[in-house]
C-alpha cells in the first residue's frame, strides 16, 4: 500500500499490532492496524504541510521521557522494546504523528471552539449537579511546611523525622502558634501563605484539604525535599467556578477537540492518493 507515496509493509502492520498491545493493551485486527497506520502517515504530511513538525531531537526528547517514567533510558526502552519484537523506529514515529497532528489541530480548533456556560450548566444539570453549587469554589489559605531530610540520611534518621512530623501534627492545634513551634524545631522550612482554590485541585487533594479542620495539618508525606505537611489556615466558599464545573468544561473542550480531529482527518483522507496494492 502507498499513502502519499509512502509504502505500508506487511511488517509495518505486524510492529502495528505489537505496539497496540504492548502500549495500549489492545489487540487490534490487521485491517485496524492498517488504518492506524494510514491515519498516522496523513497526520504526519498534513501538520508538516502547514508547517507544524517535529525534529529528530524533539522526537527523541519524548522517547526519553516515555523511558525515564518507567525509570529506563533511552537505550534501555530500545532494548525492552526489542525484547519484546518491536523497532523502536515504530513507537518513535507514532510520537511524531501524535505530536504535530495535537499541535495542528489545536491551531484550528482555538478558531472553532465554542463551548458556552449554557453548555456547561446543561451537562452540569444532566449529571444531577447542583447549579448554584457550580458557581462557587472553595479558597483555601495553606502554608507548607517541611522538615528537611538529607539524601543521604540513614533508615533511622528518616525514621525519625517522620516521628517529628507527627508529633508537631499532633501538636498543631491553630496556624499563628502551629507555626512558631515548627519554625523553632531543627532543619524546618515553613512557607509564606499562599491562597489556592478547589478548582485548581485534583479530586485526592480536594478530599484531603476538606478533610482536614481549619487550623490543623495535613498528613506527613515522603518527598524529595524531605517530609511535608499543609497547614490549612482559612478555608471559604467564594464565586467563582467550581472544580466540577471546570471538569466538565474540560471533558466537553475535549469532545469538541476529538470532533474537530476527526473531521481533519476524514478531509485528510478525501485529498490524499492511497493506492492499495
Amino acid at each position: 500500500m502507498l499513502v502519499q507515496g509512502q509504502p505500508i509493509t506487511s511488517f509495518d502492520v505486524a510492529q502495528r499490532i505489537k505496539l497496540a498491545q504492548l502500549t495500549e493493551r489492545q489487540t487490534l485486527t490487521q485491517k485496524q492496524a492498517l488504518e492506524d497506520l494510514i491515519d498516522e502517515r496523513l497526520k504526519i504530511v498534513t501538520a508538516e504541510r502547514f508547517g507544524v513538525t517535529a525534529d529528530k531531537d524533539e522526537v527523541d526528547k519524548m522517547f526519553a521521557r516515555m523511558g525515564s517514567r518507567s525509570g529506563r533510558t533511552p537505550e534501555q526502552l530500545t532494548q525492552a522494546l526489542a525484547q519484546s519484537g518491536l523497532d523502536a523506529g515504530m513507537l518513535k514515529t507514532k510520537m511524531r504523528a501524535d505530536y504535530v497532528w495535537n499541535n495542528y489541530v489545536r491551531g484550528r480548533f482555538s478558531s472553532v471552539a465554542t463551548i458556552r456556560d449554557s453548555d456547561v450548566f446543561a451537562a452540569l444539570q444532566s449529571k444531577g449537579e447542583d447549579l448554584t453549587r457550580a458557581q462557587r469554589t472553595t479558597e483555601y489559605t495553606v502554608r507548607q511546611i517541611v522538615l528537611v531530610v538529607g539524601r543521604t540520611a540513614n533508615p533511622g534518621e528518616r525514621s525519625q523525622r517522620m516521628a517529628e512530623a507527627n508529633t508537631l501534627r499532633k501538636q498543631f492545634t491553630d496556624c499563628e502558634a502551629g507555626v512558631q513551634t515548627a519554625r523553632g524545631m531543627r532543619e524546618t522550612v515553613v512557607r509564606d501563605p499562599v491562597i489556592r482554590t478547589s478548582a485548581d485541585m485534583s479530586a485526592p487533594v480536594r478530599k484531603i484539604m476538606d478533610d482536614t479542620p481549619v487550623g490543623q495539618l495535613t498528613a506527613p508525606e515522603v518527598t524529595r525535599a524531605g517530609i511535608e505537611m499543609i497547614a490549612i489556615c482559612n478555608r471559604r466558599e467564594v464565586v467563582g467556578e467550581s472544580a466540577q464545573k471546570r471538569e466538565i468544561r474540560a471533558e466537553l473542550e475535549n469532545k469538541q477537540f476529538e470532533a474537530v480531529s476527526r473531521k481533519l482527518l476524514d478531509e485528510a483522507r478525501k485529498s490524499a492518493m492511497i493506492q492499495y496494492r
